[in-house]
């Protein structure tokens, strides 16, 4: 009976892990629509999806038990923006942040608050970076890449902001982004905690 529950709770939170993930994507995905074609706004696209995501992969993690929750909302995350950009640079850095984020994230054991920050901070880094990498150092193959597209003026025009300071910074602001989404997910989880132990009572 014991090794049929363990499988039924890990099979409910790898169930809650797509289920999570798939908000992400959703919530990510209206933001980069309404937003993204804007080509001075697209620069901090990534601070904005920073918060976003922050705040669902905390509220996910409080929730499930099993690990690997931030490796796998990044790898499905990742596989959606595979081909926004040339090479899959986006895919490959967002897994790459979420594989990091989860070994230090694990490290934690849920009790270091820094390592738990760090560990959602990665991957939100890593969807900035494979934005960024492109627009500063794979140009041409980006300009061959939107070049049939109904896009490619917007690409253009991004390139044209892009620099290597300005990429600094955004990288700043993306991690204080996801620093204030940790702490913003982790508010909603103490507010549904109060509720419950109220209703409790």
């Amino acid at each position: 009976m014991s090794v049929k529950t363990k499988e039924s709770k890990k099979i409910r939170d790898l169930i809650r892990i797509g289920v999570f993930s798939a908000l992400w994507i959703a919530i990510s995905w209206i933001i980069a629509c309404t937003i993204g074609f804007f080509p001075p706004i697209l620069m901090i696209l990534p601070c904005v999806l920073a918060l976003g995501g922050a705040v669902i992969l905390v509220v996910m993690l409080a929730k499930v038990n099993t690990r690997g929750g931030i490796m796998i909302s990044s790898f499905l995350f990742g596989i959606c923006l595979f081909s926004m950009v040339p090479y899959g640079m986006l895919f490959f850095c967002t897994f790459a942040g979420g594989i990091i984020g989860e070994i230090i994230y694990n490290i934690a054991e849920k009790k270091s608050k820094a390592t738990k920050i760090i560990g959602i901070t990665l991957p939100m880094l890593g969807i900035a970076l494979g934005e960024y990498i492109p627009l500063c150092y794979m140009q041409d193959a980006f300009r061959s890449f939107y070049a049939k597209k109904i896009t490619s003026p917007i690409g253009d025009a991004a390139m044209e902001l892009i620099n290597i300071p300005l990429v600094i910074i955004l990288v700043i602001v993306t991690i204080i982004c996801s620093v204030a989404g940790y702490f913003w997910g982790e508010r909603i989880i103490n507010k549904r905690m109060k509720n419950e132990n109220i209703k409790n009572q």
